[in-house]
């Protein structure tokens, strides 16, 4: 026999047993206080009642002088006429004897009491029933005693009865409401969860495309689900970038694996006594291994650039002297071309960069521009300041970029010209790796370019203000 464990309830009844648990306490406490409040009320009324008759009986009797103790017996059809049901009123000396008393289905077995000294209210058990006993001193003309009036709390406890029943009866309807409720508020939350978990399992069992239906509304469960479904969506698009990524860096590993089998076979079927095959084919191995090599350096700078992060204690860098070296670097390795750098900030200016990475960023971009500007042989770099950020543009003279494939030349492996970039040994990574980098630094990366005019890529880094 399993033992009833609390965790192993379903979030909905845990919900329900709550919410009407709430409910029904709120109720309670409420019902309880108005009780009470109603009870007091109604004691204070036979009080003030009681006390009123008090008072018309010392009326009567102060109108009369020189009043005797039969005079005061005679007015026992007074006490009669302000007596009620349950009640019992007398009038006592001063030695506590019954002058007068007259009583209306209230026995009486109080016994006598000395003279109070002021108005007195007590409660008593008078035969078994709860009673009030006002008592008063008497003082006319030459007499002293006490008025005494007797309640019996009947018609109090009748009514006090039958409000407790309605309150009751009251409570277990409000019980049964709040526990049906409590139901409905758990089914419209867990419901909701519920969905979630339903889309999730879909999601498991069917792959990206289910997602939960946002109900019109701006709560707390609402905004979940929306943020679920962005979530979705940038899963999908990470695992759609990953499947790509791994076609493409499959598709580029194939083909030089294929040119070396093909080239090795050759040598193995009959290039060894050939001499003009071998070289050839050493030759072809050589460049591919060499092709394999960048690749994989590619795909390493790649994960770095993903892997990267800012330290706290960054040196800002400048990125006039940056740009000097690299290109210093550049004019070395290529002669033929013509370096220039502009800057147009007039005050020295740093930027919120490491400075290895921003040579890293200005090697991609120069690369790219040597790689596709064989004709006019001309490079410039501009650096100025825009606002919050400093600009850095990398210009060149080459073939361009189709207008309509601007936006795709940041996607990994992807190339304008597959079979120019293969000739020239680009695998489509560089521009991949440089947005990586301007993106964990909060920059951003811009391309302009136009078929045959030149490519302009753009470098937005965050300014920091120099320490003179």
């Amino acid at each position: 026999m399993k033992l009833f464990r609390l965790e192993n309830v379903s979030l909905k009844w845990k919900l329900t047993v709550l919410s009407a648990s709430v409910i029904f306490i709120v109720y309670f406490l409420f019902t309880w206080l108005q009780y009470e409040t109603v009870k007091q009320w109604l004691l204070n009324e036979e009080e003030k009642a009681m006390k009123k008759t008090i008072e018309e009986i010392e009326t009567y009797y102060a109108e009369k002088r020189n009043i005797s103790l039969s005079d005061i017996r005679q007015g026992k059809s007074l006490l009669e006429k302000l007596n009620e049901k349950y009640q019992a009123i007398r009038i006592l000396d001063e030695k506590g004897n019954v002058i007068v008393s007259v009583s209306n289905r209230a026995p009486i077995s109080l016994l006598s009491a000395e003279t109070p000294e002021k108005l007195e209210v007590d409660y008593h058990l008078v035969n078994d029933e709860r009673s009030i006993v006002v008592r008063k001193p008497f003082h006319v003309s030459r007499m002293s005693g006490t008025i005494e009036i007797v309640r019996h709390l009947v018609k109090f406890q009748q009514m006090i009865n039958t409000i407790f029943f309605i309150m009751t009866l009251i409570g277990v309807v409000a019980m049964v409401m709040s526990a049906f409720i409590g139901l409905f508020i758990a089914k419209h939350f867990v419901g909701r969860l519920q969905a979630v978990t339903d889309t999730m399992r879909n999601i498991k069992n069917n792959g990206f495309q289910k997602r939960i239906d946002v109900p019109a509304a701006n709560d707390e469960m609402s905004k979940l689900m929306t943020m679920f479904n962005e979530m979705m969506d940038e899963i999908e698009h990470s695992f759609r970038q990953q499947k790509q990524f791994i076609e493409d860096a499959s598709h580029e590993l194939r083909t030089p694996l294929a040119i070396l089998e093909g080239h090795l076979s050759l040598l193995k079927r009959w290039g060894k006594n050939n001499r003009e095959i071998l070289e050839e084919s050493l030759e072809a191995a050589v460049q591919e291994v060499y092709r394999l090599k960048k690749l994989v350096l590619e795909l390493l700078d790649l994960s770095h650039a993903e892997a990267i992060a800012i330290p706290a204690e960054l040196q800002p860098t400048s990125p006039r002297e940056a740009a000097e070296q690299i290109v210093k670097n550049f004019r070395v390795l290529h002669p033929s071309f013509q370096f220039r750098i502009v800057d147009e900030i007039r005050e020295k200016a740093l930027v919120r960069i490491a400075k290895h990475h921003l040579e890293q960023l200005l090697l991609i971009l120069l690369d790219n521009a040597v790689k596709y500007s064989q004709h006019q042989k001309e490079i410039t770099i501009f650096i100025k300041e825009e606002r919050k950020y400093v600009s850095i543009s990398v210009c060149d003279q080459g073939i361009g970029i189709p207008r309509d494939e601007l936006e795709k030349v940041f996607l990994r492996f992807y190339r304008v010209d597959k079979a120019r970039s293969r000739e020239k040994g680009g695998v489509g990574l560089g521009l991949a790796i440089a947005k990586e980098i301007v993106d964990k630094y909060g920059g951003q990366i811009v391309i302009e370019s136009e078929v045959g005019g030149g490519t302009t890529v753009e470098l937005f880094l965050p300014k920091v203000k120099s320490k003179e």
